[in-house]
């Protein structure tokens, strides 16, 4: 197997490597333009890297993030932002369509997103921490979730962490997984600040903190922090059986 893309586990007090081999999917949800960049940019770039395909999947246009302009206007100025950060981080962008502030946790938007993702067949997919204090934040975690519980559909979740000026940030998030993204944050912060209109200078140092200390709890310059969600048969979803044995231990 060539060169993996690295989600370092934390176990106790030893690290494991999360693998993802090469020329798979990811699917980064997110709930407007510049919160995939701001908060998985450093992931998605070292993944790119390692060959493998990587699709942001914009949920709302964010038509009311630009004061003084009506809701086209602001969706065409934000859409336009949105494949410029996607062209420097090298993904592909798609847009689901929902409108900002307005995005439904209901059947139908489920079942929408639930066949996005059927036609991608996704390894990984990222969502925001569903305890946010925005809106769409949530609405999107919880999708992702209500998706990744299907049992007709496979692939790994993991939560992404977020922040807001000027002191709200995704609630309760202790992080599962990190990605090192020591040689990837240039990168980064140059595909956020492609969101010229959402001012990213003002905030996206909240950001850099973050992967500070991110970093220093997986014991690397600086880093991202995931969750990773399970699933249960008694949820009504995939089964999340254990194991009689290590995967090392297999013969």
């Amino acid at each position: 197997m060539k060169r993996m893309i690295l989600l370092i586990s934390l176990l106790f007090s030893s690290a494991n490597v999360f693998a993802l081999p090469e020329c798979d999917t990811v699917v980064v949800i997110a709930p407007h333009p510049d919160d995939a960049e701001s908060s998985c940019g450093g992931l998605i770039v070292n993944a790119i890297s390692e060959g493998n395909d990587v699709i942001i999947l914009t949920m709302t246009g964010g038509e009311l993030g630009i004061w003084g302009k009506g809701i086209e206007e602001a969706r065409a100025i934000r859409t336009q932002e949105a494949i410029d950060a996607a062209t420097v981080l090298g993904a592909k962008i798609e847009f689901f369509g929902a409108l900002d502030a307005s995005l439904a946790v209901d059947s139908s938007t489920t079942n929408r997103l639930k066949r996005i993702l059927q036609k991608i067949k996704p390894v990984i997919v990222l969502a925001p921490w569903p305890l946010d204090v925005h809106a769409d934040h949530q609405a999107t975690g919880i999708l992702a979730w209500r998706v990744f519980m299907d049992n007709s559909l496979s692939f790994d979740l993991y939560f992404y962490e977020t922040s807001n000026p000027p002191h709200t940030k995704s609630f309760q998030f202790v992080p599962t997984d990190y990605v090192d993204i020591t040689g990837t944050e240039e990168i980064k912060k140059k595909a956020t600040y492609k969101h010229v209109s959402q001012s990213p200078q003002d905030w996206y140092g909240m950001y850099e903190d973050i992967a500070k200390v991110r970093g220093y709890e997986a014991d690397v310059p600086i880093a991202e922090g995931y969750i990773k969600a399970h699933n249960y048969s008694g949820m009504g979803g995939r089964s999340a059986v254990a194991k009689k044995t290590l995967t090392k231990f297999k013969k």
